[in-house]
């Protein structure tokens, strides 16, 4: 039985999960929107998961009850702050109507609302409320460290999950972003109370790659969204003219195509399929107008279209458009293309919908929920399936007349509004389930932990990450080798099963950058360690009296460690990176591991490693 949320919006329920209740008191609910703000710095012109954060946000501040507290992560500070409602507001607005070449520079109108963020109020959290991340956070340091400790402190936490490509398909990313992403899941596996996922086909990913513990904590929100308003503006429409005419469109007409210019989405095809239409549709080959940013490994596309003579003549690449300037680019278009090779939802598809148009869409992954019935689907990686496709579409307007009617009476997508009161109950629903109080991580004697993530994560159930033992707010960014901490003294915080028999700690430490360090290890309080300056790595041997720690434990089953590393100075980066390096560094951690008397084996594994510079 499907439970009604919104007007055309569905949630699933499936074994074993909690029934989802309308009638739930709403959760306190804080909307996390730092990717959305940190991606502004770049540039007006959304992706889609940005674009998804952008329409979201609207609509929940617009809300007339249950609006959320919106909140932003400060990168410095390593806290939430919360941003204005208005201030948000005008933001997006400015955004949304930013014209390049107006005069103006987006990074000047962008630098007037950044400069305001610092005098934010910190966001005080209190138990029983709950985060809800809608975007990206892998490039926020000291990100989870941070979640972590909020959820020891009783606050909810729930991720819309976008998609899991970079982890199932890392050749379509460059290898340092599947590296973040896969740690990413990691810590979403570990951390999140809740996922909720854009289609099917990302809950089926992120079930068979993460197998996350609790399933029924992995639910559904299906993201066919229509755009904020189905009215083109005067001035939207002279401007989609014009562009069009100085493109040489108007009269042969155009097929669109919206999305990065990058492998995954397979401009590349569309580029021999163009090459091939011009020859069997000489006289009614329409052009192919491709929107987007061009983005990684994109040069392919370019030369290829050069090298065959279609470049600025049969197709054009565009970027940079406002989305009222696109949303009359579909109204304008005789029908849309968008055959990527996989994808998390398929947003160009459901815009293209909405519009009333036909698109001719892959087959993989979620595009054929996106198409919802009305889309033509294709085999993405047969130029010859794209091309007849195309070209049945090129040769009967009345059957594509035809299919556009079909989509005006029967397509009918939910609004932003819609989807934002399908999250509301989605959290609220799973507020009003009892949570176990989140302990500390369990240190598991004999594993070797790194700080660093030199390669993409392959199981997501044991990452074997020190990263999840780090405490408190001086972190820096995660780097390939290990962490930098940003002051003197730090915090790693575990728990150790309390049937070990005379646990010891090696802890992997490298010295700030420029001369000697000493540096001090207390545990729980107590001083256990003393290290006389030195340069370059350390290995640390920290014993654990477990007597003495269990004393004060309530659990006989688990001791709570915490071990406290104080550095005896930091570095200024910038004295020895000539002002490059703008950061001040304490203590390095490289890696973590602990044995017990019984750990033989382990222990002569691990003298092998470190004699061997395997460390």
């Amino acid at each position: 039985m499907n439970l009604a949320i919104g007007p055309h919006l569905r949630v699933s329920p499936r074994d074993g999960d909690a029934p989802l209740a309308t009638e739930l008191e709403p959760a306190a609910m804080n909307l996390e929107i730092s990717d959305l703000f940190y991606f502004y710095s770049g540039g007006s012109t959304l992706t889609g998961i940005q674009r998804v954060q952008q329409e979201l946000c609207l609509d929940m501040l617009r809300s007339e009850k249950d609006s959320p507290t919106c909140v932003i992560y400060d990168k410095g500070q390593q806290r939430w702050r919360v941003a204005p409602h208005d201030w948000l507001e005008s933001l997006i607005g400015a955004a949304r109507s930013f014209r390049p070449g107006s005069g103006r520079l987006w990074a000047d109108v962008y630098q007037q609302f950044a400069t305001d963020f610092p005098g934010f109020p910190i966001k005080q959290f209190e138990p029983g409320e709950w985060l809800v991340n809608v975007g990206a956070s892998w490039a926020l340091p000291g990100y989870f460290t941070q979640v972590r400790h909020l959820r020891r402190l009783g606050v909810g936490y729930a991720v819309f999950l976008h998609d899991c490509i970079p982890a199932r398909h890392p050749a379509y990313f460059d290898q340092s972003l599947a590296i973040e992403y896969s740690y990413w899941l990691a810590n979403v596996r570990e951390n999140a109370d809740l996922v909720i996922c854009n289609s099917e086909a990302t809950r089926n990913d992120y079930l068979e790659l993460v197998q996350p513990e609790r399933k029924q904590d992995v639910r559904v929100c299906r993201l066919a969204a229509s755009w904020a308003s189905k009215t083109i503006s005067a001035e939207a429409d002279a401007a989609a003219t014009e562009l069009l005419a100085e493109l040489g469109t108007l009269d042969r007409g155009f097929v669109l195509t919206v999305g990065t210019i990058e492998p995954r989405k397979n401009h590349l095809t569309l580029v021999h399929v163009w090459d091939r239409l011009r020859t069997t549709h000489p006289d009614n080959c329409p052009k192919l107008l491709c929107v987007g940013k061009v983005g990684w490994k994109s040069d392919a596309v370019m030369a290829q279209a050069t090298a065959l003579g279609l470049l600025n003549s049969s197709i054009h690449f565009v970027s940079g458009l406002s989305d009222d300037l696109l949303q009359a680019l579909y109204a304008k278009c005789l029908f849309t293309a968008y055959v990527s090779y996989y994808e998390g939802w398929g947003l160009p598809i459901s815009e293209s919908l909405a519009a009333g148009k036909v698109c001719v869409a892959g087959s993989n992954s979620s595009l054929k929920e996106a198409g919802a019935g009305y889309a033509i689907h294709v085999d993405e990686r047969s130029e010859t399936n794209i091309h007849d496709a195309i070209a049945r579409l090129l040769d009967n307007p009345a059957e594509r007349e035809e299919a556009e009617e079909r989509i005006r009476r029967g397509y009918h997508p939910g609004t932003w509004a819609d989807i934002a009161t399908e999250i509301r109950g989605v959290v609220a629903a799973a507020a009003a389930q009892t949570r176990p109080p989140v302990e500390l991580p369990e240190l598991q004697i004999g594993t070797y932990y790194r700080f660093g993530r030199p390669a993409p994560l392959k199981r997501f159930d044991l990452p074997q990450w020190a990263g999840m033992f780090r405490n408190g707010h001086t972190w820096h960014r995660t780097e390939n080798w290990g962490s930098w901490t940003s002051k003197e003294s730090a915090e790693l915080a575990f728990r150790i099963s309390a049937k070990r028999e005379r646990p010891v700690v090696f802890l992997g430490l490298m010295a700030p950058p420029g001369g000697n360090a000493g540096a001090t290890i207390a545990v729980n309080g107590k001083e256990v360690v003393s290290l006389n300056r030195f340069t370059g790595r350390r290995i640390v041997k920290v014993p654990l009296d477990m007597e003495g720690l269990a004393a004060r434990e309530e659990s006989d089953e688990y001791i709570n460690v915490r071990l406290r590393i104080a550095a005896s100075r930091l570095q200024d980066m910038s004295l020895v990176e000539s002002g490059k390096d703008k950061r001040m560094l304490g203590m390095g951690y490289t890696f973590l591991i602990a044995f017990d008397r019984s750990s033989i084996l382990e222990r002569l594994e691990f003298l092998e490693r470190v004699v061997t510079n395997d460390i």
